[in-house]
């Protein structure tokens, strides 16, 4: 008799332990691929975002500062070389220090491009790392469950054999699936 009552005490105390429902390790699988995608599409974004201002730099510089830029280079071309510009001879110079200073003045703007890609980048990659360690957690708490379920199972099948959880699982499956062909009996 002590041994059936301490053996239920065990089993009402293990039973109580966390027990994690198959639905948490999905939902937390569909987590990191939202967070994966999150990181894309921020990423993308600020891409888009940097293209777009870059645009709209671009037209200016070429449109307008590029204008001028040509005559002062045309002015400085002649003093420096005594002689008129050759659009066929010198325009290569002409269009080689044009998208240099180009490339100067966009520079800054393509570091603050990375800058911030680099700080997305590693944003997520701390958020998916404690993702992953939510994950471990998850995963060792169903090794718990699973060791706990078979010393369960040892303890009922030594108070009575064929009596285990996956009985108990089994008479709860069979209980459900008769009221539910009641329900649909009903409808």
């Amino acid at each position: 008799m002590k041994k059936i009552i301490f053996s239920l005490f065990i089993l009402a105390v293990t039973s109580s332990c966390v027990s994690i429902p198959p639905e948490i390790t999905k939902v937390h699988l569909k987590e990191l691929e939202i967070i994966e995608s999150l990181k894309v599409s921020h990423l993308a974004m600020v891409d888009a975002y940097v293209d777009q201002k870059i645009l709209v730099f671009e037209s200016f510089f070429f449109n307008e500062y590029g204008l001028v830029y040509r005559t002062n280079w045309m002015a400085s071309f002649k003093e420096l070389n005594g002689r008129d510009y050759n659009q066929e001879n010198d325009f290569p110079k002409l269009y080689n220090d044009l998208v240099a200073e180009y490339q100067e003045q966009i520079l800054p703007i393509e570091k603050i491009r990375f800058d911030l890609k680099t700080s997305i980048i590693l944003e997520y990659k701390n958020a998916i790392d404690l993702h992953r360690t939510t994950g471990n957690w998850i995963d060792s708490l169903k090794k718990l469950n699973d060791s706990q379920r078979k010393t369960i199972d040892t303890m009922l099948s030594s108070i009575k054999p064929g009596l285990s959880l996956d009985a108990i699982d089994d008479a709860l499956e069979n209980a459900k699936s008769k009221l539910k062909n009641k329900l649909e009996n009903f409808n």
